[in-house]
């Protein structure tokens, strides 16, 4: 989150962390125009692929060419009882479009009926 939001900052976006009451990870705003930011991470080298909930996906979906999708990839994790994530290689993709991506169904849930 640190790495987008100092990135953001650097682009002259005023910034909003929105993570813990919205499908968004940032409400990014400058010169008249707002962006929702989605934030991924992953220790992982290669960020072609990702995780996203059914109200990501349709929050994207709803407001494409006003969406954002940042994925910090190559983290390096120190594992313990306070885990501390550095380093990162960010790809920011502004005006994201959720419809160049492949949605793959990965859970399910199952009701009683």
């Amino acid at each position: 989150m640190k790495v987008v939001s100092d990135w953001l900052i650097a682009e002259s976006y005023q910034t909003k962390d929105t993570s813990s009451h919205n499908s968004f990870d940032f409400l990014a705003k400058r010169e008249g125009s707002t962006i929702f930011v989605e934030v991924k991470g992953t220790t992982s080298a290669d960020p072609s692929s990702i995780l996203m909930t059914a109200n990501e996906v349709n929050l994207h979906k709803e407001k494409k060419g006003e969406t954002a999708l940042a994925i910090v990839s190559s983290i390096k994790l120190t594992k313990g009882e306070n885990p501390i994530a550095s380093e990162g290689q960010l790809d920011m993709q502004i005006s994201w479009d959720i419809d160049q991506w492949e949605r793959v169904p990965t859970a399910f849930r199952l009701e009683r009926t």
